[in-house]
């Protein structure tokens, strides 16, 4: 428990600017830019040929977390932040929630990346990972298992996968394809902007769960995770 308050106290320094806001000071736009960032990523993903496997885990997903931009600073302090979104798939008609705003943080995401960026999709493959994201805090690793997706294998879109694990990562930061190391990495829902977009009060159960009309202005993010 110590180790995930210094974690999240170092990444307070680092970031303040995604931390220390309050939820007055956010303009719709920035969560707007999130969730067009999002479609972005979601686009390049289904152009990489690299990636043409990946659409059998998100066919077969029951949620997936855009993460863009995902943060390591591992050469000064070893600390990582990202800002997604989570989108849940209704299981009888298919059709994509609205995203719901989570932040992820790590004492480690692994070396790869160095103190880069990356582009991050996790599929998210049963129900109970969802029910312990809703959650006030959710621990991969600990509360659901995870793995890097097998970008490159020999699985196609209308193949019958066995899914071993709860999670699944793919991440993609300038051309250069490889996992991430995420156990122990803690998601937390970014209420103040779930707020801020979606009016007060708005919790990600309500937004997951459709109980309200779906938002016009995620309705290209929500297009784009339908070709898959």
């Amino acid at each position: 428990m110590k180790q995930i308050h210094a974690t999240l106290l170092a990444l307070a320094v680092l970031f303040p600017a995604w931390t220390v806001v309050s939820g007055d000071a956010l303009a719709t736009s920035e969560q707007q830019r999130v969730v067009d960032r999002a479609r972005l990523v979601v686009e390049d993903f289904l152009d990489d040929e690299n990636f043409r496997h990946m659409r059998a885990y998100v066919q077969n997903a029951y949620a997936v977390f855009i993460v863009p931009d995902m943060l390591q600073a591992g050469f000064i302090i070893g600390a990582e932040h990202g800002l997604g979104v989570l989108l849940v798939r209704n299981r009888q008609t298919g059709a994509w929630s609205d995203p719901a705003f989570y932040d992820i943080y790590g004492g480690s995401f692994g070396l790869q990346l160095g103190g880069q960026s990356a582009d991050a999709i996790f599929t998210i493959m049963n129900l109970e990972a969802i029910n312990k994201l809703l959650t006030s805090k959710f621990k991969l690793g600990a509360d659901a298992s995870i793995a890097v997706g097998a970008v490159g294998a020999s699985v196609g879109a209308g193949t019958t996968v066995q899914f071993g694990e709860d999670v699944y990562l793919f991440s993609r930061n300038k051309g250069l394809y490889g996992g991430l190391a995420l156990d122990g990495s803690i998601v937390l829902p970014r209420q103040e902007w779930n707020d801020a977009y979606y009016g007060a009060a708005s919790t990600p159960k309500e937004i997951l769960n459709g109980i309200k009309p779906p938002t016009p202005q995620t309705a290209d993010l929500r297009s784009a995770l339908d070709r898959f």
